[in-house]
């Protein structure tokens, strides 16, 4: 990486002491990332950029904080930016009297997560990858009339987190993914879209291939469709499709989202049943199969694996260091900071209850939902009342038929989902916001066309 952070440290502090600034911290990330798609068996959208760019928080006497973002990383950029932190302070609210984490008051918890980065995968490679996996569904079938969607991607970033009483913490990653979403269509019927995303860390393990195959494969699933009736039916909720959903409702397990009573819950809810006792939640940010493990938050918290929900139980809220001492806690390291901060899941981990009192499988259910993948979370979802309605790609489940479903909506309410939850199977897939399995539920309305 380009940036020197060692010197950019030395700068700040340098400046800070010039201004008369004593408390300070900054967090910041540089990230070189290059892409390359395709259209028509051509290389199509290449792009390659270098940002660098950090949020620089000051404290006045009074104990205000002001903030401020920049991408100038020169020393005069660097002036302005902690100047004008500073005089905004004063402006500042004084109830959210906002401090150091307490993994961040010396030099003794420093932390640096190196990686021995080779050279970043040339153009000309992602180039010929995205290229020859286009060309490959393209020519599959005639059925497959375009790749819309496609990329093959490669970045290496660092993230540091720096402040004026000497703890310094920086991680480096190397993300690649790829993903194709082909559009095919039958005579006579209309167009069908799926596709499949794959993200690794290192463009070594990324297995371009193999991710056509299964955009392939997905994609040829949903050509035979027929209706469905509208009704009550049992559903089984794909691992993304299910990790999405609940994302959407992720207030419910934020102590920030509570302390502004924007969440399902409230501090009365913890130590309470709030879904199936076949249920486990849990954030991982440094679970074996995170291709983007975090080692700190933004505050510079260390972060952990932490049980949110066990056995259906809420156990745990996420926490930044704001939230944890109002409510008398520690953090989990799942801050966010900002002119607020804000607290937001790292990479969640579903389970199922180690013993199970009855037995699911996929190819011995009849007149069964199967989500694949929801839609329209951004307009379907209403997070502060708990309620949902969603189209989806899916199908219909009959012992070992699966029928793709044409078109239909999936609806219901959220908490009384999470209870209703009568089965997790132990089919764990990494999806790019978590470790999930299929998730059985006992009953949502379906609306279809059938």
């Amino acid at each position: 990486m380009s940036l020197n952070i060692e010197q950019l440290k030395s700068d700040i502090d340098s400046i800070a002491r010039s201004l008369g600034i004593q408390q300070y911290d900054v967090y910041g990330s540089t990230k070189e990332e290059s892409s390359a798609s395709s259209k028509n068996k051509k290389p199509f959208g290449l792009n390659s950029s270098s940002k660098s760019n950090m949020l620089i928080r000051v404290w006045n006497r009074n104990h205000q904080v002001g903030v401020t973002t920049t991408s100038n990383l020169t020393y005069a950029g660097l002036t302005d930016a902690l100047i004008l932190a500073h005089s905004s302070a004063e402006f500042t609210s004084r109830e959210n009297n906002y401090d150091f984490s307490d993994d961040c008051l010396n030099s003794s918890q420093n932390i640096h997560i190196q990686q021995n980065y080779t050279n970043m995968t040339s153009m000309g490679e992602l180039v010929e990858k995205t290229v020859q996996a286009e060309t490959k569904i393209l020519e599959n079938s005639s059925v497959f009339k375009s790749v819309p969607y496609n990329k093959v991607s490669e970045s290496i970033s660092k993230k540091f987190y720096f402040n004026s009483l000497g703890a310094f913490k920086s991680e480096d990653k190397n993300i690649s993914y790829c993903y194709f979403y082909p559009l095919a269509q039958e005579e006579g019927k209309i167009a069908r879209e799926a596709g499949f995303l794959s993200i690794v860390n290192g463009f070594q393990n990324l297995n371009v291939e193999e991710c056509a195959e299964k955009a392939i494969l997905k994609t040829r699933n949903h050509l035979n469709y027929k209706g469905i009736k509208s009704g009550k039916y049992k559903v089984i909720f794909s691992p993304e499709a299910f990790l999405d959903l609940f994302n959407a409702f992720a207030n419910f397990i934020n102590a920030q989202n509570i302390l502004d009573k924007k969440s399902l819950s409230t501090i009365e809810t913890l130590n309470t049943i709030v879904a199936s006792p076949l249920f486990n939640l849990y954030d991982s940010p440094l679970h074996d199969k995170n291709p983007s493990k975090s080692h700190f938050d933004e505050e510079g918290t260390k972060t952990q694996n932490t049980e949110i929900i066990k056995n259906g139980v809420l156990k745990s809220l996420l926490h930044s260091s704001f939230t944890a001492k109002k409510f008398k806690t520690k953090s989990t390291g799942n801050g966010n900071i900002g002119s607020k901060t804000t607290v937001s899941p790292h990479f969640l981990h579903v389970t199922g209850a180690s013993t199970h009192s009855a037995s699911f499988d996929l190819n011995n259910e009849k007149n069964t939902i199967f989500i694949e993948a929801v839609k329209s979370l951004h307009a379907g979802v209403n997070a502060l009342q708990g309620s949902f309605s969603l189209p989806f790609d899916g199908f219909l489940l009959n012992n070992e038929e699966k029928q793709s479903i044409e078109s239909a909506t999936v609806a219901g309410d959220f908490l009384t989902l999470l209870k209703d939850i009568c089965y997790v199977d132990n089919n764990e897939e990494v999806t790019a916001s978590g470790v999930c399995s299929n998730v059985w539920i006992k009953e949502l309305s379906i609306t279809g066309n059938g």
